[in-house]
């Protein structure tokens, strides 16, 4: 019996070393993918000339798409949210399956990568973009995003910013709720109408009152972030984002 339980015991540990050692490798080749690719922009310090020109808005990091790309070809943007685990690339690959459970070196790692839906078109031309990624138990990929259940999140994290080597967004979040694994989001939508209905339709389930408010009716595409949630079976926490092209 007791052969039995130190049986137990070590088949336990070698369990937990495995998924920490696997955690471990994700944060390790995620941090050297950031340090290689992306340069945080320092604040300018504001001058006082006779007439201020109009600021031209650009995003908090500039993405060596060069070398990402030719690192991994299948690399679609960048996603960032300033003060976040959030700084990762996206991918868009053949089908939903390999980027699951791949990084951006295509080597296995259960946290897989952030990726765009592969039945979207590059460039944010659909009605509705999907970006996926974990829910990862030790806080990393997009396991923050159920963090805007409180509003008190929201206020410091009201935008994030997607760029892409053709052109870089602003993304300002509107709505976040818990919505099941087979919600009318996934399909995309075939008209800018339908997702217009549909951002009607999930209005009021929002967790957060943003501070940015859209014309539902103006909208003609968005970006969805999504991941598991644990409400119910197969539960997903959506957050939908406005993407505002900047320079």
């Amino acid at each position: 019996m007791l052969i039995f339980f130190l049986g137990v015991l070590l088949y336990s540990g070698y369990q937990l070393y495995s998924i920490y050692s696997e955690y471990q490798k994700g944060r390790s080749e995620y941090k050297r993918t950031s340090e290689e690719v992306v340069t945080k922009k320092e604040e300018k310090k504001e001058e006082k000339p006779a007439e201020k020109p109009a600021p031209v808005e650009t995003a908090p990091i500039d993405v060596d798409f060069n070398k990402l790309l030719k690192k991994n070809s299948d690399v679609a943007g960048w996603i960032y949210c300033p003060d976040t685990v959030v700084n990762y690339p996206v991918m868009h690959g053949e089908d939903n399956e390999l980027y699951l459970h791949h990084m951006v070196n295509k080597e296995y790692n259960f946290a897989g990568c952030i990726f765009e839906d592969y039945r979207n078109t590059r460039g944010q031309k659909d009605p509705a973009t999907i970006l996926y990624g974990h829910h990862m138990k030790d806080g990393s990929m997009f396991a923050m995003l159920h963090d805007y259940t409180d509003q008190k999140y929201y206020d410091k994290h009201p935008t994030m910013w997607y760029l892409t080597p053709t052109q870089n967004y602003r993304l300002d979040l509107i709505m976040g709720y818990v919505a099941g694994e087979k919600d009318p989001v996934y399909s995309l939508f075939e008209t800018p109408k339908q997702m217009q209905d549909y951002l009607r339709s999930v209005k009021e389930k929002s967790t957060f009152k943003p501070k940015v408010t859209y014309d539902i009716d103006s909208l003609y595409n968005i970006i969805v972030l999504s991941t598991c949630a644990y409400e119910f079976q197969n539960a997903r926490f959506l957050v939908i984002a406005v993407p505002i092209p900047i320079q």
